[in-house]
């Protein structure tokens, strides 16, 4: 067919809109030279958190700890703030506040193209509670709002050379000892904003590899999705069509989610680079840029559009509406507990290993939505009625052929000389469908992305065998990667039941064993390995790492030469041989060693440093400044390279910025990270000298007593151990194995419970129960420390005696503070003494009345005694702050509801117990919990049922049963029970006896069992 034949007109309609607003014009005021950056003090209202946990809690995220404070109170607060800003977009960054983005405005029309608040308002949402909605918030090292997303991370600021400006922020995750950074770059002549993120795992195993950007957009202006894919999948693995669901929903548009619950949809199916989204009711849009394949995730989280989420807005901020998180992230899902029977696993991150990526962040203003994007522009090609229409918006300045072709022929070709934010607009008659139109700017393809559906398997073999040695091994692979070392050693250890000599089991068996700090235990497993496959990379790798800790550095090189064999622990060994040469003042072998690690990319900032370091013990200065200050161009934030050029220059500027950079929270824990280093080197002067420098610390301390002993100066040393055992043990929380040895040389010199306490601590974080069980004991009752006990009592769950023994001390020394109350009434209440529980609820919420912590068991308690009344009473006086998933509140107000209206058709009271019934389907504002889609009220309405029978009102018995039988909820939450229930009703059973006892016997664990139970005694 020739093209004449369906080219029937080509009209050019195309103008090119001002980037700038008036205020913005050339030579008006508004205009910014190049890009400015600026640190500011901004004063905003504030919603602080507080109450941090003192009781030690090991786990996933421990060292770290939860803050419990949340308030409706508001104070005034200056926010350091970090402005970055060009003629065209302005960010402010919050160094305090995890270093997230807090807002993004597009300039010409002061759009906020990235969701922020007017206030600062914490909530308990995060891994350790405090949260704020809004911005970009960058997330590495463990499932969730990180453990850094709301307190200070380090931070530095610079114009660089070519007129840019950077903000470069940072932390080390200490629950896995990896180190991350984001340096947020603005240019002068874009419209867009880049995040360059590296992160890099400088420890000897395998840590859980997990990173997601949470940006958040406005949940208004008709929002649409543009994520291009063809699936969307949830964080167990399960999954479905997208952008229309399986059911014909168009859930690209965040107004057609008004069903279900919650959403989490993270997109797959094309290999695009962008996403972005746009309110056709404002005209504006936004997009993210990153290479697909350094960023696969693209996710889409949206509260729920019932009451269920609307509940939430003036939570969260005040009256700055609701926002959905857009989200970037390496893998394609978060994946959860149950993932990993799907292709959905999780992932390690290597030893020694590091990863990088950019994103890129940018408005769109008026192109009527968005198709394609890059850092080039935004586009907008579709078919509306008989007409091919473009837009196109430009993010640089630009001055190129725009070029429409369809099957390679060109249909419209237009010389574009555009400024940042311009619009170009065109329109051809057209007649045909688009998949073969293609649209150039110079040599750029700007419809090749997204690309092609992909063909990638998205649901695992139903016939794989979880039960084999290899299924096995793969569930206790993935549940290492998520942290659960306990439950993952089960798994191997089942898989080596079946085969004794199952190489990669016992690998991963060397690898637990080493991250417990067991050693001898490590090398076993790994040596039973190496007699099957002698060159088995992990069980070489593993057997040099356990080598070195007992003593045995021939096997240790030996193990870590065989590993180089293998590219995935190549560097790593090359690494740890560099280590071994340097305790042994080897230097010349060190550096022919360090010197394979420092190429590749990303780059490897600790081989870097380590080959500075041995420059510097070479005596070449020059070569080591060199090296030093290229590294901290790339990442200003790297403190072992901020320490090896204060150890050379010796200037005292140097020194200050090594330390004055250091400002993430619990900056004691950097200074002790990098001491154990050069400490493990045998370099014990530069260890002592980092020391000093680190603020005041009990641990710190401690190093420092070690240090100065082993120095042969006995009396600074007994001076630093006198003072770190007269410190206080609140919210000292030691967690690295190198430690213990510490303590117990303290408990040698000045013995004091403390010691034991925190070597127990660290034990017990390694899973080594018993012997932390075994530590505590021997404590006794010395300790005077409230938080000791409420530890103890939690490892001490399993027994009963010894737990209720630590709870009541516990409460003996401080029963005002609520968290000593409320675990010894959760005691009392696991163990059925009502009474005991009764008396120390009311005592605890009498003394803190604004608790809704203590409030909320005390309800909980008077319900389980019976009073039904008393308990509305005081979940009436509650003020509920939201808790993500938390609706503990509003299940104890319908329960106690219920029960109280069983108690009146105890006694004939119909209509009282019909208006109890009524009240607890109600979904009160105080208890937080908003009324979700379609709510499952089948049980009320059954019970209902019966009042109006013996009321004798037949329209009311026949609605409730026709309410029950055609009750359906398939995007929401339903209850086996009402389920059931439904069937029965729906099969025509009317006999309220036979009904409640099919129920009872068939839902042995349904959450209404209680209710029917006291039913069956009414009937």
């Amino acid at each position: 067919m020739k093209l004449t034949t369906f080219l029937l007109l080509i009209c050019f309609t195309a103008y090119a809109e001002d980037g700038y607003s008036q205020a913005e014009k050339p030579g008006v005021s508004g205009l910014v030279k190049g890009s400015v950056i600026r640190e500011v003090e901004r004063p905003m209202t504030t919603y602080p958190y507080s109450d941090p946990d003192p009781v030690a809690r090991p786990g996933r995220v421990y060292p770290y700890f939860r803050f419990d404070g949340f308030t409706n109170k508001s104070e005034m607060r200056n926010w350091k703030m970090v402005e970055l800003e060009n003629n065209y977009i302005k960010l402010a960054v919050m160094p305090e506040m995890g270093g997230k983005v807090w807002e993004a405005i597009e300039k010409s029309r002061q759009y906020p193209f990235v969701f922020s608040t007017h206030v600062v308002k914490f909530r308990d949402i995060s891994l350790r509670g405090a949260w704020t909605t809004g911005g970009l918030e960058f997330n590495f090292g463990d499932i969730g709002h990180a453990t850094t997303t709301a307190t200070p991370v380090d931070y530095f600021t610079r114009t660089n050379a070519d007129g840019s400006v950077s903000c470069f922020i940072g932390a080390t995750e200490w629950a896995s000892r990896t180190t991350w950074r984001v340096e947020i770059r603005l240019d002068s002549g874009k419209a867009y904003f880049t995040t360059r993120s590296w992160w890099y795992n400088d420890t000897p195993v395998e840590q859980e590899f997990y990173h997601w950007i949470n940006a958040g957009f406005k949940a208004d202006g008709n929002l649409e999705f543009i994520f291009p894919g063809t699936h969307h999948v949830g964080h167990g693995g399960e999954y479905d069509t997208w952008p229309l669901d399986s059911v014909g929903r168009e859930i690209s548009f965040y107004g057609k989610n008004n069903f279900g619950s919650y959403k989490s949809y993270h997109i797959v199916g094309r290999p695009s680079n962008f996403y972005g989204g746009y309110w056709h009711n404002d005209e504006m849009g936004f997009g993210r840029y990153s290479p697909y394949f350094e960023k696969l995730g693209k996710k889409v989280w949206i509260l729920g559009l019932s009451q269920e989420g609307t509940r939430w807005e003036n939570l969260l901020g005040d009256k700055d509406g609701l926002n959905v998180e857009l989200q970037s992230g390496r893998l394609f899902t978060q994946a959860s507990r149950g993932s990993e029977l799907t292709p959905f696993k999780h992932v390690g991150f290597a030893p020694y290993t590091a990863d990088a990526w950019n994103d890129s962040w940018f408005p769109v203003k008026q192109t009527r939505g968005m198709t394609n994007a890059s850092l080039r522009g935004a586009l907008n090609i579709r078919v509306e009625g008989k007409w091919l229409k473009i837009d196109w918006m430009s993010l640089e300045n630009q001055s190129d052929t725009l070029d429409v072709l369809y099957s390679g022929t060109s249909l419209l070709r237009r010389h574009l000389a555009l400024r940042p934010m311009q619009l170009f607009r065109d329109s051809i008659k057209w007649t045909v469908n688009i998949d073969k139109v293609a649209v150039k700017l110079g040599h750029d393809l700007l419809t090749d992305d997204p690309g092609d559906s992909l063909n990638r398997p998205l649901r695992a073999p139903e016939n794989f065998d979880w039960r084999s040695e290899y299924g096995l091994l793969l569930k206790g692979t993935d549940l290492s990667r998520q942290k659960d070392y306990n439950e993952a050693e089960e798994y191997f250890m089942k898989s080596l039941a079946k085969d004794p000599n199952f190489v990669p089991a016992l690998g991963q068996m060397a690898q637990i064993k080493y991250r417990e700090g067991l050693y001898e235990m490590a090398r076993s497993f790994a040596g039973k390995a190496l007699a099957v496959d002698t060159y088995d990379p992990l069980a070489n790798y593993f057997w040099g790492l356990s080598s070195e800790k007992t003593g045995s550095d021939a096997d240790a090189l030996d193990g870590f030469s065989v590993a180089t064999l293998s590219p995935e622990f190549r560097k790593a060994a090359w690494l740890r041989i560099a280590y071994l040469n340097i305790r042994k003042k080897n230097w010349k072998e060190a550096e022919n060693l360090i010197s394979k690690c420092v190429d590749g990319y990303p780059m490897d900032e600790n081989a870097i440093v380590v080959k500075a370091l041995i420059d510097r013990k070479h005596g070449k200065s020059a070569s080591a400044i060199n090296s030093l200050n290229e590294l901290l161009a790339v990442d200003p934030l790297n403190h072992f390279a901020q320490f090896e050029k204060y150890m050379i220059t010796g200037a005292g500027a140097d020194k200050d910025d090594f330390v004055k950079y250091i400002r993430q929270e619990m900056p004691h824990e950097t200074f002790i990270e990098m001491a154990i280093r050069y400490y493990e080197w045998n370099m014990e002067e530069e260890s002592l000298r980092i020391l000093n420098l680190a603020p005041v610390h009990p641990m710190v301390q401690l190093w420092q007593a070690w240090l100065l002993d082993r120095a042969g100066k006995k009396s600074e040393s007994d001076n630093k151990l006198m003072l770190a055992m007269a410190a206080s043990p609140e919210l000292v929380f030691p967690f690295r194995p190198e430690m213990t040895e510490l303590f117990s040389w303290a408990s040698r010199q000045k013995p004091d419970w403390k010691w034991s306490y925190y070597k127990a601590l660290i034990l017990w974080q390694n899973n080594q129960v018993e012997a932390a069980k075994s530590i505590f004991d021997s404590c006794g009752t010395q300790p005077d420390f409230v938080p000791f006990y409420l530890a103890k009592a939690e490892l001490f769950r399993s027994d009963s005696l010894a737990a209720r023994a630590a709870l009541e001390k516990a409460y003996q020394l401080d029963p005002q503070q609520w968290r000593t109350g409320y675990r010894l009434a959760q005691y009392y209440i696991s163990n059925n003494r009502l009474s005991d529980a009764r008396v120390v609820t009311a005592k605890n919420y009498k003394v803190h009345p604004s608790s809704f912590i203590t409030g909320l068991q005390y309800a909980q308690v008077l319900k389980l005694g019976g009073l039904y009344s008393d308990a509305l009473d005081v979940l009436a006086r509650l003020q509920m702050l939201p808790s993500e998933g938390d609706v503990n509140a509003h299940s104890l107000f319908r329960e106690t509801n219920i029960l109280m209206a069983l108690e009146y058709m105890k006694t004939g009271k119909w209509k009282k117990a019909v208006v109890s019934l009524n009240q607890a389907e109600t979904w009160p504002e105080n208890l937080f919990s908003g009324e979700p889609y379609l709510a499952d009220n089948r049980t009320t309405k059954f019970l209902r049922a019966y009042c109006f029978s013996r009321l004798k009102i037949q329209p009311e018995v026949d609605k409730a049963f026709a309410d029950i039988s055609s009750y359906k909820n398939p995007d929401g939450w339903t209850s086996n029970f009402g389920n059931r229930l439904t069937e029965i009703i729906a099969g025509g059973s009317r006999d309220y006896k036979k009904i409640a006892e099919t129920l009872l016997n068939q839902n042995a664990k349904d959450r209404d069992n209680e209710i029917l139970s006291v039913f069956m005694t009414i009937l």
